[in-house]
């Protein structure tokens, strides 16, 4: 059992009180779900459980935390390890290995499991999890999404009685989404103890039993799942959370093949045509081929695929941060400017305000606190970007490229980090951008942001 009382928690540097007079009881066996707005206190919550507070993220705190009548306090993370597993937002912080098969079995080297043993589990969860095609693959070469999978499958090979899962559809593929649910389903069969803090909801109504949705760091209200599968979507949507029930992609498929000639300069319509485009690392191994579209401008074309499809890569290659194997690019101006998946690759400066002020129309004042407020960042505008939630750096992220001067936006997986109104502040945001001109290529699995904004989807690789 995991009790938490009255916990207050501030982080050292912070100037309020980031979590508030917290306090939770999670019976053995439950399956509890942390919901919210980005920012409101779900991954501390999960620092607590996992003891990353206090023991590695210093700072003031009041209450107790208990794990099976223990106090957290006086137990270090590596002495929870075989008791309590977690999975962190972002996988890339708990890899200590170089490939696949290493990462997933080192927190069993590191328990001294036997190599029998280790070599039955490791086999047991590659097949559980689905993942024979990350097997034995250096962990830079893989997607994000696939980084999540591994990093769950070195979590799960431990067999341990609580799993502390921190976003962890961020940048999942639907099908990815369903294969971890199977698993879910069948740990939590096993008496296992589930604490998932998670904005989509919907892979989670036939697991969850409680629903906790949290607001500035205190606990809001909680539910039964079984309150929130009798609400209608408006009551979601005043709620301010995803919807309980899966969102269908229904938009038309992008057919457009560029033209022969190049783009004129004086062109009205298009912004950016790929012709016969081949990517990847070696010439001998493309991860795709004969990838061929044309994008309008004030087009938003959403680039949907399975995990580790090519769809990062092919936006890096369109933005010119690595080079085609073979094809063409034409852009109707610059190259096409990227928020990238993960958001801590390019965020620079020392607070929220000056990050976006850097950009090419960052020096009018008016128009980035406007930028500022529409994302829900003008609180936090003096805040170093390191200091921020993953929803927030994400925002910032989109935040400079809507100040960017390119005629074309690529987005890798903006919303994978976000609650349903940051969702809705980004997709108004893209709607804005499209509308003075630009053209926008939209990477995603959210289906929700897909519906809002998209004009076409574009099915790349396998799916």
């Amino acid at each position: 059992m995991i009790e938490i009382k009255n916990v207050t928690f501030r982080y050292a540097g912070s100037k309020i009180d980031n979590i508030t007079d917290i306090s939770l009881t999670i019976k053995d066996g439950e399956c509890i779900v942390l919901t919210g707005e980005s920012g409101c206190g779900k991954t501390s919550v999960t620092r607590l459980i996992n003891t990353l507070i206090p023991h590695f993220y210093e700072g003031q705190i009041k209450g107790e935390v208990l794990i099976d009548g223990q106090n957290a306090k006086n137990l270090q993370p590596h002495q929870l390890s075989e008791k309590v597993g977690s999975v962190f937002q972002n996988p890339r912080s708990q890899f200590f290995s170089l490939d696949s098969d290493s990462e997933i079995v080192f927190g069993m080297e590191n328990a001294g499991i036997r190599r029998e043993e280790m070599e039955k589990r490791y086999e047991n969860v590659v097949s559980e999890l689905g993942i024979e095609e990350l097997q034995n693959r250096k962990l830079f070469d893989l997607s994000g999404g696939q980084k999540q999978m591994v990093a769950f499958a070195s979590v799960c090979a431990l067999q341990p009685s609580v799993y502390v899962l921190d976003e962890p559809t961020a940048n999942l593929d639907p099908i990815a989404i369903q294969e971890l649910k199977k698993l879910i389903i069948k740990l939590k069969a096993q008496g296992k103890t589930i604490v998932i803090s998670e904005h989509r909801l919907y892979f989670l109504r036939e697991v969850a039993d409680r629903i906790i949705l949290m607001d500035k760091g205190r606990i809001d209200h909680e539910y039964r799942i079984e309150e929130l599968l009798n609400m209608s979507d408006e009551s979601y949507r005043q709620l301010g959370i995803r919807s309980i029930y899966k969102t269908e992609l229904e938009l038309p498929v992008l057919k457009r093949i560029p033209k022969t000639s190049l783009i004129s300069k004086t062109e009205k319509t298009s912004a950016l045509e790929v012709r016969d485009l081949k990517i990847g690392y070696q010439a001998g191994r493309p991860v795709a081929e004969h990838i061929s579209f044309a994008v309008n401008t004030g087009e938003i074309i959403g680039i949907i695929g399975r995990n580790g499809c090519g769809k990062s890569t092919l936006a890096r290659t369109l933005c010119g941060l690595q080079k085609a194997l073979g094809g063409s690019i034409q852009c109707r101006s610059k190259r096409p400017y990227m928020v990238m998946q993960d958001a801590d690759y390019q965020l620079f400066s020392d607070s929220v305000s000056e990050e976006i002020r850097r950009t090419d129309l960052g020096s009018d004042v008016e128009h980035v606190d406007r930028i500022t407020n529409k994302l829900n960042l003008f609180e936090y505008r003096e805040r170093h970007p390191m200091s921020l939630s993953g929803g927030q750096k994400q925002r910032t992220a989109i935040g400079v490229a809507a100040l960017m001067d390119t005629d074309v936006l690529i987005f890798d997986e903006p919303t994978s980090g976000l609650d349903y109104k940051n969702m809705n502040k980004v997709a108004s945001i893209l709607r804005e951008l499209a509308q003075t001109g630009k053209a926008i290529l939209l990477i995603s699995h959210d289906n929700e942001l897909l519906m809002k904004v998209c004009d076409y989807v574009y099915p790349f690789g396998r799916m």
